[in-house]
């Protein structure tokens, strides 16, 4: 008997960005291991871009469903957001600094200070506990409800982020117990997002987070995680589970995105070092520009930067006032942002925790050009570049080393046209395949049903 899969993933085309791959991987390659795949998606999410010809991707003989969601656009949401943290933050600085929570979380004002403003930061988190997708859950469950009942679905999957998602992959298990529950965590809640992710901070998100996350482990039939230390962290977390119940399927590349992708040499005479990507807290470009700063002025003028992609607004700020050529070129649809990667010298990737690997990583693989990492030593980021011999890691808060490498590169570009090459192997880079990980995505939900 065929599989009927139905996939929840709160992003998915024509919403954009890093965050749909995963989710468009799955509806686009499962159906060559006999899968018939479902996708619900929210019909209208507070996406922060949209790439619209990502749906040329995704197969005819995948049915996507929708449901509603009553969240705010997420410009409108963002701007919101930031006015309360502005506010807040205006008002902590009239009264005696508050004390930071041990957890290293949210500093909440001290008893009787931090105005209205703070009062509807805290409201707005409770209500919105543990993220503001939450609102998608009793329109998600209703909808997929239906699509289980009507298309004889046997295996579910969430991929989240948004967390929120797990709460409706919990009550489908409770309310169909025949399904399949595979868990897909594309990131690490309680060590990465919790940690490093400002809306997520606080004791009370961190309590809701590790109950949903615990009903999750608990009620999954399969617990993926996209990276070898997150995997150890989560199965670390629940010792009394089978072990046999967790498993590492990493993040990789369309082939078909790369279609047309011909890298070719950079015949500027300056340093092309591109970032493509959204920057953020947790990848803030901030070390890599003080390093080219403080760089003397002849080196700095042969290196050019170019930003492709979304800039937070806290990330924006790090931008003003610099010496050196930076150029923000804006969110581009993915086939644009390949072209743009085809003439560059370099890839850029900041991440400053430990344990994440963007999975922008596995495009830049493939492009075949030589990466910058600024990341932790050891971690995640560190140990894959030494796996693939693709390019370089530095730690982000070595300035020296940062400059040091910057310096070697543009000496390079100056004197020979070129910069020593750093590519993995053709073999390397076929491991990371999006159809080779589907399929053994695919062999692994079937193991569950023996």
């Amino acid at each position: 008997m065929r599989s009927r899969i139905l996939i929840i993933s709160y992003l998915f085309p024509p919403a954009g960005g890093i965050g749909v791959q995963r989710a468009l991987s799955l509806a686009r390659y499962l159906p060559d291991s006999g899968v018939e795949v479902h996708v619900l998606r929210a019909s209208n999410a507070a996406a922060p871009v949209f790439d619209p010809e990502l749906c040329k991707r995704v197969p005819e003989c995948v049915h996507v469903h929708n449901a509603f969601t009553p969240e705010a656009p997420f410009w409108l949401r963002h701007t919101v957001w930031n006015w309360l943290a502005r506010r807040k933050k205006d008002d902590s600085n009239k009264k005696p600094e508050p004390a930071a929570k041990p957890d290293g979380g949210e500093t909440m004002p001290a008893p009787g200070q931090g105005g209205l403003k703070s009062l509807a930061t805290r409201a707005i988190r409770r209500v919105l506990s543990p993220e503001p997708e939450v609102l998608w859950y009793p329109f998600a469950l209703r909808a997929a409800s239906r699509v289980i009942r009507r298309h004889q679905i046997d295996t579910l999957m969430v991929t989240a982020p948004p967390f929120s998602a797990f709460l409706v992959g919990n009550a489908l298990k409770q309310r169909f117990p025949h399904l399949k529950y595979v868990a897909d965590f594309r990131d690490e809640w309680l060590s990465f997002y919790l940690k490093d992710f400002e809306y997520q901070s606080g004791d009370h998100a961190r309590r809701r987070a590790t109950e949903i996350e615990r009903n999750t482990i608990e009620s999954a039939d399969l617990v993926v995680a996209v990276a070898a230390t997150s995997l150890v962290k989560i199965r670390g977390r629940y010792p009394e589970q089978p072990y046999e119940k967790f498993t590492c399927i990493s993040n990789g590349f369309d082939p078909e995105a790369f279609t047309d992708f011909h890298p070719r040499p950079n015949t500027t005479n300056k340093l092309v070092i591109t970032h493509v990507g959204t920057a953020y807290k947790t990848s803030s470009p901030q070390f890599y520009m003080d390093a080219l700063d403080a760089l003397p002025a002849e080196q700095r003028d042969r290196i050019e930067t170019r930003f492709i992609g979304r800039i937070t607004d806290a990330e924006q700020r790090q931008f003003a006032n610099r010496k050196s050529d930076i150029k923000q070129l804006g969110f581009m649809p993915q086939t644009q942002a390949l072209k743009a990667m085809e003439e560059t010298d370099c890839l850029l990737v900041t991440m400053t925790n430990d344990i994440s690997l963007p999975g922008k990583l596995y495009e830049y693989l493939v492009a075949r050009k030589p990466v910058i990492a600024l990341s932790p030593a050891s971690g995640e980021v560190d140990r894959f570049l030494q796996e693939t011999k693709a390019g370089w890691c530095v730690d982000y808060r070595d300035q020296m080393a940062i400059q040091t490498l910057l310096g070697r590169l543009s000496q390079q570009k100056a004197e020979t046209g070129a910069i020593e090459q750093r590519i993995a192997s053709d073999e390397t880079i076929q491991r990371y395949a999006r159809p080779h990980l589907v399929a053994n995505y695919a062999q692994a939900m079937a193991r569950l049903k023996k």
